[in-house]
Order: structure tokens, then C-alpha cells, then sequence
């Protein structure tokens, strides 16, 4: 049985993707905690929905401009706040 050892572009792209998914997880210096609201609204609902969290800034600046969400045809809608 022949073992093949990884060349050393796989090691790299390895060692790429394994820093990829650590990103998030890296605080972002100066970030702060921020309180994080959302609003939610959907089809059958008799009013909307609200909750809240405490997050970093940063995560909640990304979260708000990903999930905006509107439909004036339906009503639907989702709102994130981040206390700005």
C-alpha cells in the first residue's frame, strides 16, 4: 500500500480555509457591545414581532444590511436596529 503524503499547495489551501472559518470568531479592535433589535413581520402574524440581544457592533452592522427585508405586496418585513 502506497501512502500518498499532501503536497504542500494542499496544505496551504487547508491552512486557508481553516483561517477563513476562524474569522468571525477574531474580535475586531475597538468593536463594542451594542444592544440589537429586530423587528419581524410576516404573513398571518396579527402584529409584528420584536426581540432583542447584546452582540458586537460590527456583528450587528453585517446582520442588519444582510437581512433588511421588505415587501410592500405582502407587508412582510424585517428590521434590525443597532442602536446607532
Amino acid at each position: 500500500m502506497h501512502v500518498k503524503w499532501s503536497s504542500g499547495r494542499d496544505i496551504a489551501v487547508s491552512l486557508f480555509i481553516l483561517l477563513g472559518l476562524a474569522v468571525p470568531f477574531v474580535p475586531v479592535p475597538g468593536d463594542r457591545e451594542t444592544q440589537m433589535e429586530v423587528r419581524f413581520h410576516t404573513r398571518g402574524m396579527a402584529a409584528p414581532h420584536v426581540f432583542s440581544t447584546q452582540t458586537q457592533h460590527s456583528i450587528c452592522t453585517v446582520m442588519s444590511t444582510a437581512l433588511a427585508y421588505e415587501d410592500p405586496r405582502t407587508g412582510e418585513y424585517t428590521r434590525i436596529d443597532c442602536g446607532d
